[in-house]
């Protein structure tokens, strides 16, 4: 009897006393639970949503936050906005309120018409996809339309109550911290994380030239910085020829493709660049119907065995860029690719670096660049780190990390111990076992359908 009073008890919710749903970060994830928690909201189903993001509303896609210059037009198609796929497992009254509110075309249609942003001009071009910072403007609209509480704070301490609920503290920009008063039924973490960097061997007696050494996220904002190594490895050609130090990137994802492009289409198509990768090449991602039904499709997703989805997942996923972004980077001419792993960087002279390289064949290499670019990854996890009581080991260790990824619930919350002793948490960023879409921009509608279904 117990479980079916519960379920009556979360049915007939009063409205005055919603589901208290907390998101860490004020991206596409957020803008797609805020308004499926407005459309639920409004057919009996109340969920409150308070959105935690210390910048603004998109900022990792305006230009403003790093990670992007803003001027880079995504990778998915916009019609992939935070209601698709539109196949809504509460109600298909749902999906209509959707497309109706928050639908990329409704975004348009209320922009004056033959603007940068109208209806006409989006498809009289070619219903191309949107640039970074018009996705953003389009976040910002959704936001604004589901009316979320937006917390202009950055997250510090998730800390389990009796009850359990989550209670959140967070800081502001001087570091002034806060306790907020409301307590959540669930957090959903959402972001990239902190971006990666190459292991600094110490030993030669002096520092590294920070101004020539850049991450993913933080190359955007230094573009000044950039510039100026630019014209010193364009001195170093002019002097040198082809013995001129090269510009080095770790990695050949997206984020080293969107940073050779901009490399390539301003000022460094002749220098020479070499990308350091675990693999050979930049990969095509292209659409196909059989590849975008899976991302759409959990049932035919649930079919594949284990194998065939890391598969799946890592060819399309990792490591694998669009053809928008290859088409700048094929103009470049002095372009090479090294398979190995970065192992570390050091200065070898007063202004000299000097990265080590373990090759694919298991020789050494070492490269000294006149520019270095780690685009090596972020860190997904990074949200244990907030957790209060989590030991120690459990944040700082990747032991168990694979397990917990692979006992991931449907609902893409973290399960199993240590858990069953947390209030809920979403983590859709490590949902690649559930499915391909959820942790990326394919399906919010649906990544927003199972998060906010565990909790109506």
């Amino acid at each position: 009897m117990m479980p079916t009073a519960k379920r009556a008890k979360k049915a007939t919710r009063d409205p005055a006393n919603p589901v208290q749903i907390a998101v860490i970060g004020g991206g596409p994830k957020a803008a797609a639970l805020s308004a499926k928690a407005s459309v639920l909201s409004s057919s009996g189903k109340p969920i409150k949503v308070t959105i935690f993001e210390p910048l603004e509303i998109g900022a990792y896609w305006s230009g403003r936050g790093g990670y992007t210059n803003g001027e880079q037009r995504l990778c998915t198609i916009a019609e992939r906005d935070v209601g698709y796929p539109y196949s809504s497992m509460f109600d298909k009254t749902l999906d209509i309120a959707m497309a109706s509110r928050f639908s990329w075309s409704r975004f348009l249609q209320g922009h004056s018409s033959g603007g940068r942003l109208s209806y006409s001009t989006w498809v009289d071009g070619g219903r191309k996809p949107p640039l970074h910072k018009d996705f953003a403007e389009y976040l910002k609209w959704v936001i604004g339309e589901a009316k979320p509480d937006c917390v202009n704070r950055k997250v510090t301490i998730l800390a389990k109550m009796p009850n359990n609920l989550w209670r959140i503290t967070s800081e502001d920009a001087a570091g002034n911290a806060a306790v907020h008063d409301t307590l959540f039924d669930a957090v959903v973490v959402t972001g990239p994380g902190p971006a990666r960097h190459i292991k600094e061997k110490a030993g030669s007696g002096h520092q590294l030239p920070a101004a020539r050494i850049f991450d993913g996220a933080n190359f955007w904002m230094r573009l000044a910085e950039v510039q100026k190594c630019l014209a010193r490895a364009r001195k170093e050609q002019q002097r040198l020829g082809a013995l001129g130090n090269p510009i080095v990137l770790i990695g050949a994802g997206g984020t080293a493709a969107a940073i050779l492009s901009w490399l390539v289409a301003n000022g460094a198509k002749d220098l020479p660049i070499q990308i350091v990768a675990s693999q050979a090449s930049l990969y095509t991602r292209v659409d196909s119907v059989f590849e975008n039904r899976l991302f759409s499709d959990p049932t035919q997703w649930e079919s594949l065995s284990p194998d065939s989805r890391k598969a799946f997942f890592d060819r399309l996923n990792r490591g694998v860029v669009w053809a928008t972004v290859m088409d700048q980077v094929s103009s470049a001419t002095n372009f090479t690719m090294v398979d190995g792993r970065a192992l570390h960087v050091e200065l070898t002279a007063p202004d000299t670096m000097q990265l080590a390289v373990k090759r694919g064949d298991g020789k050494s290499y070492s490269a000294t660049p006149v520019m270095l670019v780690d685009c090596s990854g972020f860190d997904p996890w990074w949200f244990l780190s907030l957790i209060k009581g989590l030991p120690k080991a459990m944040k700082n260790g990747t032991v168990l990390r694979p397990d917990w990824q692979q006992a991931m619930g449907a609902d893409l919350q973290l399960t199993g111990q240590p858990w069953a002793d947390y209030p809920p948490l979403h983590a859709p960023m490590l949902s690649s076992n559930v499915g391909p879409g959820y942790g990326s921009l394919m399906v919010l509608g649906a990544m927003a359908d199972r998060i906010l279904n565990a909790h109506v």
